[in-house]
């Protein structure tokens, strides 16, 4: 951001605009700790990392932090008793081509114990482990942020590993060849301009940056019809609002848990606000955290994003013993706690509302608390009636995932309001179950890819096997039984499209068909998928296609795994 030690006031005066408009910023330098007088502007960083990581200081405390140690004593003797020119550091020594080969013997005698890098003539002694990169990562941990926010500038060989470890790298015009090939963005404009002009572009000019990163981290949904694989990049969930609308039981949730657990195991933090209990499984991945409770014992919202805040952990927000008509304030209470958290750090990465035709209703407590930032993405909507929920949310989606969906209303919605996506209504109603498609630009036809999270193998054996008499689904109306019975998942997949409908809304209301999967069966994931349904009080042909997609769902879903 200098030229000869000075910073241009037009580069000053942007990097002033990021921090009001809420960036933070960071200064990582291979320079000696404090040997460039930074005056007024060392208020707008965050933090620096000096002497190529390894000296941190962080701005709020004043603490300096020595991440990976200082040089040994006799190192810093010998290289002295070479009589080359040195420059010692806090942590590090410094000295000029060509006298690195005379480094390199004296490391190669003294045994080793350091590190060399360069930064285009210069060459820089500094303790085992060091680099700019492990610097700055350690400095974003004690601040408390995460890289997959960072958007890193470098223009010499000792920025790659900053570049390396940033989301998004930038290069100016004038960088080294190694760094011009690692960047996703290159600057038109060499040194401090060419910082200008990509402040200027992106976070000043407001303006996503939508381009493919060098490092970019896929998260696989599955395969194409050609049986190529199908990814969503994890920058643009992060980054973008995403929409995942269908039909009950046509695999919303699976879809929603294959990116959820893609995005977690890629460290972004996630947070799946969960009202029927869905996604509880995800407590089997490492840093996951579910939380539950009903009225009295339900952390309160403050706890929530503590835990967020401290931890750095993904949670689900387990509410299904909550009571139904308590959970929109919750959640909207919920969500303006976060809001600080969000706007400080820049996390939890991706938020998810299940079941959002509950809460973001027009005119609503939660619409109300997520419009606001609905501009800085991140966002994913799941609801099997978008026509219900309020159209500013659905005008800020940039991206769908649709399974089988042929609610006419639903659909008009989406083309309506989606005009960044485009919204095949004849090909999203014949979807079958356990594929999806992804609209925003080119759609593509899908079939989902396993989960990480793993289901019991018991569970195998009711698919097809019949269950003994005492133990099968016995259907029954308002007038007693109809002389029909269910003696495996298979059966009961296949007497559902049949049976009259009014007794599949006498078992439903009941909610005989989840208690029967929970307490026969021994399934859980199944009986909070029937559980949802009972409580949507779906009737007529609209229930009748909910349990069918149910039900064949989840028994493709453990075919799959046998």
């Amino acid at each position: 951001v200098a030229v000869d030690g000075v910073v241009p006031p037009d580069v000053k005066s942007a990097l002033e605009q990021c921090r009001l408009t809420g960036h933070s910023l960071f200064l990582v330098t291979g320079r000696r700790f404090e040997t460039v007088p930074l005056g007024s502007l060392a208020d707008l960083f965050t933090g620096i990392v000096w002497e190529n990581g390894a000296v941190l200081a962080h701005t709020a405390s004043g603490e300096l932090y020595f991440p990976f140690g200082l040089l040994s004593p006799n190192l810093i003797k010998a290289l002295e008793e070479t009589k080359i020119p040195i420059e010692r550091g806090m942590a590090i020594a410094a000295t000029w081509s060509p006298h690195d080969q005379t480094v390199w013997q004296v490391l190669s005698t003294h045994g080793g114990g350091a590190s060399v890098d360069y930064n285009k003539g210069a060459v820089m002694i500094t303790p085992m482990g060091t680099s700019k990169g492990a610097g700055l990562e350690r400095l974003l941990t004690i601040c408390g942020l995460s890289p997959r926010n960072v958007a890193a500038f470098g223009d010499a060989e000792n920025d790659l590993s900053m570049l390396k470890l940033a989301e998004v790298a930038v290069a100016v015009n004038d960088a080294v060849p190694a760094v011009r090939d690692m960047a996703d963005v290159v600057a038109t404009e060499p040194g401090p301009r060419g910082v200008l002009e990509i402040l200027r572009q992106y976070p000043l000019g407001e303006r996503y940056c939508d381009v493919p990163l060098h490092r970019e981290r896929p998260i696989a949904l599955g395969q194409s019809e050609e049986g190529s694989q199908v990814t969503v990049p994890a920058s643009r969930l992060a980054g973008r609002n995403l929409g995942v609308f269908g039909d009950s039981g046509t695999g919303k949730s699976w879809m929603v848990g294959l990116l959820a657990e893609g995005l977690h195991h890629e460290d972004y933090q996630v947070l799946l606000i969960d009202p029927e209990g869905d996604f509880g499984v995800l407590r089997a991945l490492p840093r996951c955290v579910v939380i539950e409770g009903d009225r009295s014992s339900l952390p309160a919202p403050s706890a929530v994003v503590s835990l967020l805040d401290a931890a750095s952990v993904s949670v689900v927000l387990d509410l299904s013993r909550y009571p139904l008509h308590l959970r929109a304030g919750y959640v909207a209470d919920l969500l303006r706690t976060l809001r600080p958290l969000r706007h400080r750090k820049y996390r939890p990465h991706w938020i998810v509302i299940e079941e959002a035709q509950q809460f973001l209703l027009p005119d609503g407590d939660v619409t109300a608390a997520v419009i606001p930032w609905l501009k800085d993405g991140g966002w994913a909507f799941v609801s099997y009636r978008p026509d219900r929920m309020d159209a500013t949310v659905l005008q800020s989606l940039q991206q769908l995932l649709l399974t089988r969906l042929t609610e006419p209303e639903a659909l008009r919605a989406l083309q309506t309001h989606c005009k960044d996506c485009s919204v095949d209504d004849a090909k999203s109603a014949i979807l079958p179950p356990g594929n999806a498609m992804l609209c925003g630009g080119t759609v593509v036809q899908l079939r989902p890819a396993m989960r990480r999270v793993p289901h019991v193998r018991h569970l195998y054996k009711y698919l097809d096997s019949p269950l003994p008499p005492g133990k099968r689904f016995w259907f029954r109306d308002e007038r007693g039984g109809i002389g029909a019975e269910a003696a495996s998942l298979f059966e009961l997949l296949q007497l559902i499209p049949t049976l009259p409908i009014q007794s599949l809304e006498y078992h439903d209301r009941r909610q005989d068909f989840s208690r029967w999967s929970e307490q026969t069966l021994g399934d859980v994931a199944l009986a909070a998928r029937l559980r949802k349904l009972s409580n949507r009080q779906l009737s007529g042909h609209e229930l009748r296609e909910a349990l069918r997609n149910t039900l064949a769902a989840h028994y493709a879903e453990i075919e799959a795994r046998r």
